[in-house]
């Protein structure tokens, strides 16, 4: 099982193997998260440095602990609760992925309200650490650009930090090494002037896998060593562990090119060991513990790879700390490469029967991950197919095999989805960018058409000025005949005024008499069925009687409709069907012309002669038309015209 896998659910994404954990080297630094460190948000908010600090110098308390007794104060404020909730989701997105999920999104929703898009962009820039741990890097890389896109929009140079370095962290999970360097000294230029020597550790530790992977072991070293020393300045364990962590692993690929340099192997131990009693004594102030499992099992490798085999116990201790760590931290694939390295272990001293069962151990411990973990299942079948084949259990060995090559479809098929999903992603990004590049085209033509606006307004209003100076010069010649001018405008005016209100008041008799015709039409056409289909039916005679008697009683309420809507504008009228876009019937408008004069729903059904459950659902209607929510009332809404 010498192949490379994935630690899932750590943020660093450490890539190691079960006997030969030099794979280190595509390792991608984990965003810390630390909520003990002054410079934490510094340039932010200080007010919420103080807040946490103060929760924070409680010494038994765990950094999750500590922000939700930050949450709990009652004094905080809308900032302090964004970048609180954002530490938190951080803190819990370990071992409560899925909470702290819910946590990032909060704090990227609060942050919306906030005049500065710094903390917007902070949100963001933590919740893509958070969705890489699901194993979700399509949206991770989504809220990376949208971290980046508010970093534009505000002067905060750590915002523009912490974006860039996400950025450069995004690129170099993705293997855009070439991209992510450029974006991690873009990422550097702006935590300098901000002053955080704890992303600028984050972004060194970055650019030190790159050039891990690249062999440059100069640049390797000198980037690993800047970590460090970033690191001890702001005091972030989680970053000094890290730092400890690729320089160790610089000595031990140093150590593999030159065999024969005892110093480089005791420099590789040393970092590693160094890393465990820093744990050991800061454990409550660390979030990320599974950096401390990984030296561990760097450990083990050192031994089993340069030590005799009497060192077993050497090995299998440090083995049994990295897999204590694993089971505490949840980290499955932890668990199983421990496994995988014992397994190695016994398989090399002949001892095949131990090694599988070791392995199948690893595999049940894998089983119960909701996660597919496809890269290590595939190791671990080449490995049982290689013991299978060793013990001369052939039948096994094929089944093994088998499983092996399923498992590796399954893996490539899932690659050419996560790529195809990976350029869907770049097409909407692209879509998206494209979309506000036109609008910030349209926005400054906008502009220019306002400055043109302002420019013909004020040679306009130069004009008027003149004019009226011209005009004003006139009046004192001409001063009887402009007088006269000025009541025939007046007398127009009224005159306009008068036809306006003669035409308002025949609209209103109008709809009054088009409600008394339709009344009258739905009388006659009742009682000509009546009549069809009883003519010889007394009792009918007797309810076309009422009928005729009840249109009377309309006429002679006719006249106080009349009245009603005279005191009913017009304009009411064309706001409702505004309002409903021309869907309310002259009832519907006659209702509502009732209930703005303030009549009762009794005093309403009687003037339209209907029951008062039919009021009810008139009222209804109407309110559906006007599109009025539940909480809003009818009255009030008409009322307020």
């Amino acid at each position: 099982m010498s192949s490379k896998i994935v630690i899932a659910g750590s943020e660093n994404e450490n890539l190691v193997s079960t006997n030969a954990l030099h794979g280190l080297k595509n390792a991608n630094y984990k965003h810390p998260t630390k909520t003990h460190m002054s410079q934490l948000i510094n340039k932010i908010s200080i007010s919420v440095i103080v807040i946490i600090l103060q929760v924070l110098s409680c010494a038994a308390h765990t950094p999750a602990d500590s922000l939700s007794a930050v949450l709990a104060q009652k004094n905080i404020t809308p900032e302090q609760k964004v970048m609180t909730l954002s530490l938190l989701a951080r803190a819990t997105s370990i071992t409560e992925n899925k909470h702290a999920i819910a946590l990032g999104l909060q704090a990227v929703a609060l942050s919306r309200h906030l005049p500065d898009a710094q903390y917007t962009a902070i949100s963001y820039a933590t919740l893509a650490q958070i969705y890489i741990q699901a194993n979700d890097i399509t949206r991770s890389a989504a809220v990376v650009d949208s971290a980046v896109y508010y970093a534009g929009k505000t002067e905060s140079q750590l915002a523009k930090g912490i974006a860039w370095y996400r950025k450069c962290w995004m690129e170099n999970i993705k293997g855009d090494e070439k991209n992510a360097l450029l974006s991690g000294q873009q990422a550097l230029k702006y935590l300098e002037k901000a002053g955080s020597a704890y992303y600028q550790s984050a972004v060194y530790y970055v650019m030190a896998s790159i050039y891990a992977n690249q062999e440059d072991g100069p640049l390797h070293k000198k980037y690993g060593q800047l970590c460090l020393r970033a690191a001890l300045i702001d005091m972030d364990y989680d970053n000094i562990l890290v730092a400890y962590q690729t320089l160790g692993t610089y000595w031990q690929y140093y150590h593999m090119a030159h065999t024969s340099d005892q110093a480089s192997l005791d420099s590789a131990i040393y970092y590693n060991r160094l890393s465990l009693a820093t744990y050991l004594n800061h454990k409550d102030r660390i979030i990320f513990h599974s950096t401390v499992a990984i030296m561990a099992l760097n450990l083990a490798d050192l031994y089993a790879q340069n030590f005799p085999p009497s060192y077993r116990d050497t090995v299998f201790k440090y083995l049994d700390f990295a897999q204590k760590i694993g089971v505490e931290t949840h980290h499955l694939e932890v668990i199983s490469n421990c496994y995988g390295m014992k397994s190695d272990y016994e398989a090399a001293a002949g001892h095949y029967e131990a090694a599988e069962d070791l392995l199948q151990k690893g595999l049940a411990i894998l089983d119960t991950d909701s996660s597919k973990t496809l890269a290590t299942r595939i190791q671990f079948m080449s490995a049982l197919a290689a013991l299978a084949e060793k013990r001369g259990k052939y039948k096994d060995a094929l089944h093994y095999q088998q499983q092996f090559a399923t498992l590796y479809t399954q893996l490539y098929n899932e690659e050419k989805l996560n790529i195809t999903k990976e350029l869907e992603a770049k097409y909407q990004a692209e879509k998206t960018a494209t979309a506000l590049k036109n609008m910030e085209q349209t926005a400054s033509l906008h502009k220019k058409l306002g400055y043109l606006y302002i420019g013909l307004a004020l040679a306009l209003l130069t004009a008027a000025i003149f004019l009226f100076r011209s005009y004003h010069f006139r009046l004192k010649q001409l001063g009887m005949e402009t007088r006269l001018k000025d009541e025939e405008a007046m007398r127009l005016i009224a005159e306009q005024q008068l036809m306006q209100e003669r035409q308002e008041r025949l609209q209103k008799d109008l709809l009054a008499g088009t409600l008394q015709v339709e009344q009258k039409n739905a009388l006659v056409q009742t009682l000509q069925q009546k009549i069809a289909a009883h003519t010889s039916n007394k009792s009918v005679l007797t309810q076309i009687n009422r009928l005729i008697d009840h249109d009377k009683r309309l006429d002679e309420s006719l006249a106080e409709d009349k009245a009603d809507f005279e005191n009913v504008s017009q304009e009411v009228f064309e706001k409702l069907k505004e309002r409903s876009a021309n869907s309310l019937s002259r009832l519907d408008l006659k209702h509502c012309a009732y209930i703005y004069i303030g009549l009762t729903n009794k005093e309403v059904s009687q003037r339209l002669g209907i029951a008062p459950k039919s009021i009810l659902m008139a009222r209804y209607r109407i309110k559906l038309k006007l599109g009025l929510g539940k909480e809003e009332e009818l009255d009030e809404y008409i009322r307020s015209l």
